[in-house]
Protein backbone atom coordinates (compact mmCIF):
# COMPACT_ATOMS: atom_id res chain seq x y z
CA UNK A 1 0.00 0.00 0.00
CA UNK A 2 1.60 3.11 -0.97
CA UNK A 3 1.96 5.53 1.74
CA UNK A 4 0.26 9.28 2.48
CA UNK A 5 3.99 10.72 1.60
CA UNK A 6 4.28 8.41 -1.84
CA UNK A 7 0.95 9.33 -3.25
CA UNK A 8 2.08 13.37 -2.58
CA UNK A 9 4.96 12.84 -4.38
CA UNK A 10 3.55 10.99 -6.99
CA UNK A 11 0.54 13.77 -7.29
CA UNK A 12 3.50 16.86 -7.14
CA UNK A 13 5.89 14.46 -10.01
CA UNK A 14 2.50 14.22 -12.17
CA UNK A 15 2.15 17.99 -11.77
CA UNK A 16 5.71 19.16 -12.69
CA UNK A 17 4.86 16.53 -15.89
CA UNK A 18 2.24 18.13 -16.89
CA UNK A 19 3.47 21.60 -16.77
CA UNK A 20 6.12 20.79 -18.55
CA UNK A 21 3.95 19.31 -21.08
CA UNK A 22 2.03 23.10 -21.25
CA UNK A 23 5.56 24.61 -21.60
CA UNK A 24 6.87 22.51 -24.27
CA UNK A 25 3.14 23.18 -26.02
CA UNK A 26 3.64 26.66 -25.86
CA UNK A 27 7.17 26.28 -27.42
CA UNK A 28 5.62 24.42 -30.52
CA UNK A 29 2.88 27.03 -30.81
CA UNK A 30 5.41 30.28 -31.24
CA UNK A 31 8.08 28.57 -32.61
CA UNK A 32 6.72 25.88 -35.08
CA UNK A 33 2.79 26.67 -35.70
CA UNK A 34 3.72 30.24 -35.15
CA UNK A 35 7.10 30.78 -36.65
CA UNK A 36 9.03 33.94 -35.79
CA UNK A 37 12.26 33.87 -37.47
CA UNK A 38 13.61 36.41 -39.53
CA UNK A 39 16.14 36.81 -42.67
CA UNK A 40 18.82 39.20 -43.45
CA UNK A 41 18.57 40.69 -46.82
CA UNK A 42 22.01 40.78 -47.50
CA UNK A 43 23.89 43.71 -49.64
CA UNK A 44 25.11 40.92 -52.35
CA UNK A 45 21.04 40.38 -52.60
CA UNK A 46 20.30 43.75 -52.78
CA UNK A 47 22.23 44.21 -55.98
CA UNK A 48 21.37 41.52 -57.41
CA UNK A 49 17.61 42.27 -57.01
CA UNK A 50 18.57 45.60 -58.41
CA UNK A 51 20.02 43.86 -61.05
CA UNK A 52 17.24 41.51 -61.55
CA UNK A 53 14.69 43.98 -62.04
CA UNK A 54 15.96 46.97 -63.31
CA UNK A 55 15.83 46.76 -67.21
CA UNK A 56 16.29 50.38 -67.73
CA UNK A 57 17.13 53.54 -65.69
CA UNK A 58 17.21 57.32 -66.26
CA UNK A 59 20.49 58.46 -67.21
CA UNK A 60 20.28 61.72 -68.63
CA UNK A 61 21.53 63.87 -65.47
CA UNK A 62 25.12 63.38 -64.19
CA UNK A 63 23.84 61.46 -61.05
CA UNK A 64 21.30 59.00 -63.49
CA UNK A 65 18.30 61.32 -62.91
CA UNK A 66 16.69 63.85 -65.30
CA UNK A 67 17.84 67.45 -63.94
CA UNK A 68 15.13 70.11 -63.62
CA UNK A 69 15.88 73.66 -63.32
CA UNK A 70 13.79 75.57 -60.40
CA UNK A 71 12.87 79.41 -60.54
CA UNK A 72 13.04 80.46 -57.54
CA UNK A 73 13.20 84.44 -56.12
CA UNK A 74 16.83 84.52 -56.33
CA UNK A 75 18.11 82.15 -59.62
CA UNK A 76 17.08 79.32 -61.07
CA UNK A 77 18.55 75.86 -59.27
CA UNK A 78 19.09 72.54 -60.97
CA UNK A 79 17.61 69.84 -58.69
CA UNK A 80 18.41 66.23 -59.25
CA UNK A 81 17.09 62.88 -57.86
CA UNK A 82 19.17 60.12 -56.27
CA UNK A 83 20.83 58.00 -58.75
CA UNK A 84 19.48 54.20 -59.09
CA UNK A 85 21.55 51.39 -57.29
CA UNK A 86 21.81 50.44 -54.09
CA UNK A 87 22.86 52.28 -51.06
CA UNK A 88 24.70 50.94 -48.26
CA UNK A 89 23.79 52.28 -44.33
CA UNK A 90 25.61 51.22 -41.37
CA UNK A 91 22.67 50.29 -39.10
CA UNK A 92 21.27 49.98 -35.04
CA UNK A 93 17.87 48.70 -34.57
CA UNK A 94 14.60 46.90 -33.69
CA UNK A 95 11.27 46.10 -33.71
CA UNK A 96 9.27 44.40 -31.22
CA UNK A 97 5.41 43.57 -30.28
CA UNK A 98 4.23 42.23 -27.44
CA UNK A 99 1.51 39.15 -28.86
CA UNK A 100 2.08 35.70 -28.38
CA UNK A 101 4.47 35.75 -25.38
CA UNK A 102 6.44 38.96 -27.34
CA UNK A 103 8.99 38.76 -30.06
CA UNK A 104 11.98 40.98 -30.75
CA UNK A 105 13.49 41.63 -34.45
CA UNK A 106 17.06 42.88 -33.99
CA UNK A 107 18.02 44.62 -37.26
CA UNK A 108 21.55 43.82 -38.77
CA UNK A 109 24.59 45.85 -38.62
CA UNK A 110 24.13 46.96 -42.64
CA UNK A 111 21.16 47.41 -44.38
CA UNK A 112 20.36 48.64 -47.43
CA UNK A 113 18.25 51.70 -49.89
CA UNK A 114 17.57 50.50 -53.48
CA UNK A 115 16.98 53.34 -55.63
CA UNK A 116 14.62 52.78 -58.68
CA UNK A 117 13.12 54.90 -61.60
CA UNK A 118 9.33 55.47 -61.33
CA UNK A 119 7.22 57.15 -63.01
CA UNK A 120 7.84 60.72 -62.03
CA UNK A 121 10.97 60.44 -60.27
CA UNK A 122 12.61 57.07 -58.09
CA UNK A 123 11.09 55.02 -55.83
CA UNK A 124 13.36 54.28 -52.59
CA UNK A 125 13.01 51.04 -50.67
CA UNK A 126 14.88 50.46 -47.25
CA UNK A 127 15.55 46.72 -46.11
CA UNK A 128 15.34 45.96 -42.70
CA UNK A 129 14.83 42.33 -42.64
CA UNK A 130 13.13 40.54 -45.74
CA UNK A 131 10.03 40.23 -43.21
CA UNK A 132 10.19 44.59 -42.71
CA UNK A 133 10.54 47.41 -45.26
CA UNK A 134 9.10 50.67 -46.02
CA UNK A 135 9.24 52.34 -49.41
CA UNK A 136 8.73 55.42 -50.70
CA UNK A 137 9.05 57.67 -53.69
CA UNK A 138 10.79 61.59 -54.67
CA UNK A 139 9.77 63.37 -57.54
CA UNK A 140 10.47 67.07 -58.54
CA UNK A 141 8.29 69.40 -58.08
CA UNK A 142 7.75 73.07 -58.79
CA UNK A 143 9.04 74.16 -55.13
CA UNK A 144 11.97 71.41 -54.91
CA UNK A 145 11.81 67.72 -54.25
CA UNK A 146 9.15 66.74 -52.84
CA UNK A 147 7.62 63.12 -51.14
CA UNK A 148 4.76 61.74 -53.45
CA UNK A 149 0.97 61.70 -52.19
CA UNK A 150 0.98 57.54 -53.29
CA UNK A 151 3.51 55.07 -53.95
CA UNK A 152 4.34 54.92 -50.26
CA UNK A 153 4.16 51.50 -48.51
CA UNK A 154 5.32 49.64 -45.36
CA UNK A 155 5.51 45.77 -44.59
CA UNK A 156 6.06 44.03 -41.68
CA UNK A 157 5.50 39.78 -40.92
CA UNK A 158 5.71 38.43 -37.00
CA UNK A 159 4.68 34.68 -37.19
CA UNK A 160 4.29 34.14 -40.44
CA UNK A 161 1.37 36.76 -40.62
CA UNK A 162 2.45 39.34 -43.31
CA UNK A 163 1.02 42.93 -43.16
CA UNK A 164 1.12 45.18 -46.12
CA UNK A 165 -0.13 48.77 -45.38
CA UNK A 166 0.06 51.03 -48.83
CA UNK A 167 -0.08 54.82 -47.99
CA UNK A 168 -1.97 57.76 -49.79
CA UNK A 169 -1.81 61.24 -48.82
CA UNK A 170 -3.98 64.26 -49.77
CA UNK A 171 -0.97 65.59 -51.09
CA UNK A 172 2.76 66.35 -52.20
CA UNK A 173 5.33 67.72 -49.61
CA UNK A 174 8.18 69.74 -50.04
CA UNK A 175 10.86 67.65 -48.51
CA UNK A 176 14.06 69.09 -50.41
CA UNK A 177 13.27 73.28 -50.85
CA UNK A 178 14.46 74.92 -54.66
CA UNK A 179 15.16 78.22 -52.82
CA UNK A 180 17.02 76.08 -49.74
CA UNK A 181 14.33 77.50 -46.74
CA UNK A 182 13.11 75.81 -44.08
CA UNK A 183 9.28 75.14 -43.95
CA UNK A 184 6.37 75.44 -41.38
CA UNK A 185 4.93 72.40 -40.53
CA UNK A 186 2.57 71.01 -43.06
CA UNK A 187 0.19 68.39 -41.65
CA UNK A 188 -1.56 65.76 -44.42
CA UNK A 189 -4.73 63.85 -44.32
CA UNK A 190 -3.72 60.09 -45.64
CA UNK A 191 -4.63 56.53 -45.35
CA UNK A 192 -2.38 53.55 -44.34
CA UNK A 193 -4.24 50.89 -45.51
CA UNK A 194 -7.68 51.22 -44.04
CA UNK A 195 -7.18 53.67 -41.32
CA UNK A 196 -6.61 57.55 -41.23
CA UNK A 197 -2.80 58.85 -40.80
CA UNK A 198 -2.21 62.54 -40.25
CA UNK A 199 1.74 63.20 -40.70
CA UNK A 200 3.08 66.20 -39.89
CA UNK A 201 6.29 66.97 -42.29
CA UNK A 202 8.49 70.21 -41.50
CA UNK A 203 12.02 71.24 -42.83
CA UNK A 204 14.42 72.51 -40.43
CA UNK A 205 17.98 73.57 -40.42
CA UNK A 206 20.61 72.46 -42.80
CA UNK A 207 23.87 71.18 -42.00
CA UNK A 208 26.99 69.75 -43.14
CA UNK A 209 28.49 65.73 -42.73
CA UNK A 210 31.23 64.51 -44.23
CA UNK A 211 30.44 61.33 -46.15
CA UNK A 212 33.46 59.32 -47.22
CA UNK A 213 35.76 61.86 -46.72
CA UNK A 214 33.56 64.59 -48.32
CA UNK A 215 31.71 67.33 -46.57
CA UNK A 216 27.82 66.87 -48.21
CA UNK A 217 25.29 69.46 -47.16
CA UNK A 218 22.33 68.27 -45.60
CA UNK A 219 18.54 69.40 -45.07
CA UNK A 220 16.62 68.03 -41.71
CA UNK A 221 13.28 66.88 -42.19
CA UNK A 222 11.22 66.13 -39.57
CA UNK A 223 7.77 63.70 -39.83
CA UNK A 224 5.88 63.34 -36.57
CA UNK A 225 2.89 61.56 -35.97
CA UNK A 226 0.65 62.12 -32.43
CA UNK A 227 -2.03 60.66 -32.05
CA UNK A 228 -3.47 60.08 -28.31
CA UNK A 229 -6.66 57.67 -29.11
CA UNK A 230 -7.61 54.49 -26.92
CA UNK A 231 -5.15 53.09 -30.01
CA UNK A 232 -2.47 55.03 -30.46
CA UNK A 233 0.65 56.04 -32.11
CA UNK A 234 3.59 58.40 -31.58
CA UNK A 235 6.57 58.86 -34.56
CA UNK A 236 9.39 60.52 -34.51
CA UNK A 237 11.37 60.30 -38.11
CA UNK A 238 14.24 62.48 -38.69
CA UNK A 239 15.81 62.20 -41.90
CA UNK A 240 19.37 64.36 -43.00
CA UNK A 241 18.88 64.56 -46.67
CA UNK A 242 21.31 65.52 -49.36
CA UNK A 243 20.75 67.73 -52.30
CA UNK A 244 19.00 64.71 -54.34
CA UNK A 245 16.74 63.80 -51.33
CA UNK A 246 18.97 61.02 -50.68
CA UNK A 247 19.28 59.97 -46.60
CA UNK A 248 22.03 60.10 -45.37
CA UNK A 249 21.44 59.47 -41.93
CA UNK A 250 17.78 58.56 -40.36
CA UNK A 251 16.36 58.19 -36.85
CA UNK A 252 12.76 56.63 -35.83
CA UNK A 253 11.15 56.54 -32.39
CA UNK A 254 7.64 55.09 -32.83
CA UNK A 255 5.11 53.33 -30.63
CA UNK A 256 1.54 52.29 -31.19
CA UNK A 257 -1.23 49.92 -30.03
CA UNK A 258 -3.06 48.43 -32.57
CA UNK A 259 -6.49 46.16 -32.20
CA UNK A 260 -5.65 42.90 -33.72
CA UNK A 261 -6.74 39.42 -34.05
CA UNK A 262 -4.57 38.41 -31.43
CA UNK A 263 -6.02 41.08 -29.37
CA UNK A 264 -4.35 44.69 -28.01
CA UNK A 265 -0.47 44.50 -29.09
CA UNK A 266 1.65 47.12 -28.12
CA UNK A 267 4.42 47.39 -31.54
CA UNK A 268 8.03 49.55 -30.91
CA UNK A 269 10.18 50.39 -33.21
CA UNK A 270 13.49 52.37 -32.99
CA UNK A 271 16.57 52.79 -35.78
CA UNK A 272 19.37 55.01 -36.90
CA UNK A 273 20.67 54.66 -40.87
CA UNK A 274 23.87 56.01 -41.38
CA UNK A 275 24.96 55.97 -45.53
CA UNK A 276 28.68 54.72 -45.86
CA UNK A 277 28.53 56.20 -49.54
CA UNK A 278 26.87 58.37 -51.60
CA UNK A 279 27.71 55.93 -54.77
CA UNK A 280 25.80 53.33 -55.05
CA UNK A 281 26.20 49.32 -55.79
CA UNK A 282 25.11 48.12 -58.99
Amino acid sequence: MLTLATRRRRRRLVALVALMLLVVAAIVVKWVVLNDDVHRLTTEEAVDRYRDGTSTTMTTGTDGTQPVTTDTTSSPVEQTLPAPGVYVYSTRGKESIDAVGGSLHEYPAETTITVTASECGVSLQWDALKERRERWQLCLGEEGIVVTADGGQSFHEFFGQTKTEDLTCDRDVVVVPADGMSREPVALTCMLADLPWQPVWEVLESDTQLVDGELVELVHVRMTISDNDEYYEHIQLDWMLDARGLPVTATMLKENLSDTAFGDVRYLEEYRLEITSLVPLR
